[in-house]
């Protein structure tokens, strides 16, 4: 056959009559019905991300969709949904070219439009709609801008802390400090008292004012001290009076809004890589669309990012380097940061305890803005009785590098300018600031009519610079530092400058899991001082203990004087680590060579009813011996109304508070953010001294080995300055009993056994497994006659599984259920 037809087709063209094949227009007999409009329900994709499905009509080439207002209105996030709509209506190419022919297929499945397109895959029935990105809105980042309300009601919170100190030397005396900070809480609203008592001021109130600190915007009024940005050349002042200004404390969003914004239009669902010096620093999934990244995670700096677009399947869609920057000392991008203060100055005096008021006025105020990606710019502005001065500066940072410049000028001639810059270059770092204020007249330090000196917004003149830097050098770090300091006195009159110059080296010998050893060697000038040193550092490491030896060699010139001295310390250290619940710390050492021969120790402990620690140190000399000493403790009082509770492993403004109800004696550890923070013990409230203005996620973990019934789930807790949060968790110990049930040695198979936090039963050879709470007494094991047998449970003295045994119920002290207890129990087997 494949002859003849061969032979019939060189006839024919040989002969050139006809064609072999016919042009037509009109389709071969039977298949007209699939060049005609067709019909059909198909599913609707935008972004690879499923829509609607719609009733479509269709034939080659060509698409119509039914309802192109709901695919635009399901899309959203669209600037002309009018112009879309009527793109995506009527009769649409549908671009059959474009489908992907397989899973693996690239350089397909993507349409470029100037409006809007679709790509119609009739043997899949599905529809993709394509969207130029200059009609789609960008989607912002998903990141909270602001902490959330507070968890807590009303509460008190007093944090005690104490230190004490003394020496045996002639004409020392011992003393001792009480610190009190008081702290009234509601809600974002917080009374702050600060106070203390020694031996020398008696009792002092140091700060006592109002707080409210929310969604970026904070308010204070009372006796506080003053505090703003952008005078770098006048100090803060304790005053009666207000405050006003926007408060990093409350934002969620610095890390991202420190950063310049990055855009991205993906065209399908996919993955956005963004690379640093060809590492990858973030990596995540996002719609299509345009979209904004979170560049929270970003490092700080100014430098180029590659941004790598991927579709579903890890094909790269698009590749393109940008600049970026991002640096938390500037403002968010559009917004302002701002403060603004005023009072009445006050005098604090050792004999009352309230500082007194000076007549003296004074109101600051500033505001600081981003004019560019890396630049911005602040402006800041001091009044008193007598003066007032005006401060600009700049902030920029770019590739590598850091710079801050500042101007001041005042009512009285004074003015002052500030540089701090920072620069890298390769592996060497610079850093270097200059800090000059100049008086055109001395400044005036006469008393005003109540006796009291008059503030003044300046000091005394002055001129500081100082220079570093840094670079890694034969497997070690070799550093530079240099600084100056030019003083006047009151007359207006120039002292002699301080100069110090040092160069230290520092490296790391040698370094295993359990030792290392280090040596840094170090020359240094000041004056007419010159001093050179060499010292090692060898250090063991164990579970516990740190044993550490510390030779060192010392050259020094005073003049035409010079001294050498050659010393040795030898110093331990230990921790419990996990052994107890508390913390618990000892350090001893002692030192000799040249010179005074020294023993010193301490130790330091905390638990959740405060922390403690107590050093001393006794010096031999050949003429004296002199032993100091000296210790500190603190503690805190908390009560919301409801719970009181004392204690607390460290200080803080805020806390939580553990209500653990149990087992007298059982210890949970607190975890906190997914660590442990510290420990509860069941019967009292325990204290977690936790920071202000955070979100934290609690949870319990028990500490020892047995089995609890307790909630698990993380509880979410705001907190801001004064707030207790207390939260009530029950732990029920349980236990886990395993053992075989017999009557006359033969196996009972479907014994049901009441006690347990479940019912349970036997298997087909009598074992059986069941969870009980560790106070449980009795069993009750129910026979298939209706009697019932009691199962004695002897509590475990450790441990959470109790092996029992073969149990032989042919002697127990069965009894026949009543009739209404059988008819509730037959109800149960048959329910189960």
């Amino acid at each position: 056959m494949l002859l003849a037809f061969a032979a019939s087709a060189f006839s024919h063209t040989a002969n050139a009559k006809e064609p072999i094949f016919l042009a037509a227009t009109n389709p071969p007999a039977g298949f007209e019905e699939l060049s005609g409009t067709q019909q059909s329900l198909v599913d609707i994709y935008f972004g690879n991300r499923y829509l609607t499905s719609q009733l479509v009509s269709f034939s080659p080439g060509v698409i119509e969709l039914a309802n192109a207002a709901e695919v635009v209105r399901l899309i959203g996030n669209l600037n002309d949904p009018t112009l879309i709509t009527g793109t995506l209506s009527g009769e649409l190419n549908s671009n059959a070219d474009q489908v992907c022919l397989s899973e693996y297929a690239t350089g397909c499945g993507i349409l470029t439009t100037p409006v809007a397109g679709v790509i119609f895959d009739e043997s899949r029935f599905r529809i993709d709609v394509f969207i130029n990105r200059r009609f789609q809105l960008t989607r912002a980042a998903d990141v909270m801008k602001y902490l959330p309300p507070s968890d807590a009601g009303f509460a008190v919170m007093q944090n005690f802390s104490a230190a004490v100190s003394g020496s045996s030397a002639e004409g020392s005396e011992n003393s001792y400090t009480l610190n009190g900070l008081t702290m009234l809480g509601f809600k974002e609203n917080s009374l702050y008292g600060s106070w203390d008592y020694s031996d020398s001021n008696h009792f002092s109130v140091n700060q006592l004012y109002g707080q409210r600190d929310f969604q970026g915007k904070e308010y204070n009024i009372g006796l506080l001290s003053t505090s703003g940005f952008g005078l770098n050349l006048t100090s803060d002042q304790p005053m009666v009076g207000f405050r006003i200004n926007s408060s990093d404390n409350t934002r969620e969003d610095l890390d991202f809004s420190g950063g310049m914004p990055v855009e991205v239009f993906l065209p399908t669902r996919g993955r956005v890589e963004i690379r640093k010096d060809d590492r990858l620093i973030n990596s995540a999934f996002y719609e299509a669309g345009a979209q904004q990244l979170d560049t929270s995670s970003f490092p700080s700096g100014a430098y180029d990012v590659e941004i790598r677009i991927l579709d579903e399947a890890g094909n790269v869609l698009s590749t393109e380097t940008r600049f970026f920057a991002k640096q938390s000392q500037i403002p968010p991008k559009g917004e302002w940061l701002y403060f603004a203060e005023a009072g009445e100055l006050v005098n604090r005096t050792r004999e009352k305890p309230l500082p007194e008021l000076t007549s003296q006025w004074l109101a600051r105020a500033g505001v600081s803005r981003r004019v560019t990606d890396t630049v911005a710019a602040t402006g800041a502005v001091a009044f008193n009785n007598d003066e007032s001065l005006y401060e600009v500066g700049l902030y920029h940072f770019g590739y590598r590098y850091e710079i801050s410049p500042s101007f001041m000028f005042s009512d009285i001639g004074t003015k002052g300018f500030t540089l701090n810059s920072r620069l890298s270059l390769g592996d060497v770092s610079l850093s270097g600031n200059y800090r000059r204020l100049w008086h055109d007249e001395p400044i005036d330090n006469e008393l005003d009519e109540d006796g009291n000196i008059k503030y003044s917004l300046f000091g005394n003149a002055f001129e500081q610079h100082s220079f570093s830097a840094s670079m890694p050098l034969f497997n070690g770090s070799l550093g530079y530092r240099y600084s100056l300091n030019q003083s006047y006195n009151d007359n207006n009159e120039e002292q002699d400058p301080s100069r110090t110059n040092s160069l230290d080296y520092r490296r790391t010998l040698f370094r295993t899991f359990d030792y290392d050893g280090d040596v840094t060697i170090s020359l240094s000038k000041s004056g007419d001082n010159e001093i050179g040193t060499i010292s090692f550092s060898f250090r063991y490491r164990d579970d516990h203990w740190n044993f550490r030896a510390t030779p060192r060699a010392e050259v020094s010139k005073s003049g035409d004087v010079s001294n050498r001295s050659e010393r040795l310390r030898l110093s331990t250290s230990w921790n419990d680590g996990d052994i107890l619940e508390s913390d618990l710390r000892f350090d001893a050492g002692v030192e000799g060579g040249t010179g005074e021969e020294r023993m010193d120790g301490s130790v330091q402990f905390a638990n959740r009813y405060g922390r403690a620690s107590f050093s001393a140190s006794h010096t031999k000399t050949e003429e004296t011996n002199t032993t100091s000493w000296g210790g500190s403790m603190s503690t805190s009082f908390i009560t919301d109304g409801n719970v009181v509770a004392i204690g607390g492993e460290d200080r803080a403004e805020s806390a939580l508070v553990v209500n653990l109800d149990g087992r007298a004696g059982d210890v949970f550890d607190v975890i906190i953010n997914g660590q442990r923070r510290s420990y509860a013990i069941a019967g009292s409230p325990s204290i977690i001294a936790l920071s202000p203005y955070e979100q934290y996620r609690v949870s319990l973990n028990p500490a020892g080995e047995t089995l609890y019934s307790f909630d698990e789930r993380e509880k979410t807790v705001t907190l801001y300055p004064g707030n207790v949060v207390t939260l009530d968790y029950e732990a029920i110990p349980l236990q886990l009993l395993f053992g075989r049930l017999l009557f006359n040695g033969k196996p009972l198979d479907g014994a049901r056994i009441n006690g347990g936090l479940y019912p349970g039963t036997t298997d087909d050879v009598g074992i059986f497994q069941l969870e009980t709470r560790s106070d449980v007494g009795n069993l009750q094991i129910e026979l298939d006659n209706g009697w019932v047998c009691p199962l004695p449970v002897k509590p475990l003295d450790s441990g959470y599984v109790l092996r029992m045994g073969n149990i032989d119920l042919a002697n127990a002290q069965c009894t026949p259920l009543l009739e209404g207890q059988l008819a509730i129990t037959k109800r149960d087997k048959i329910d189960d």
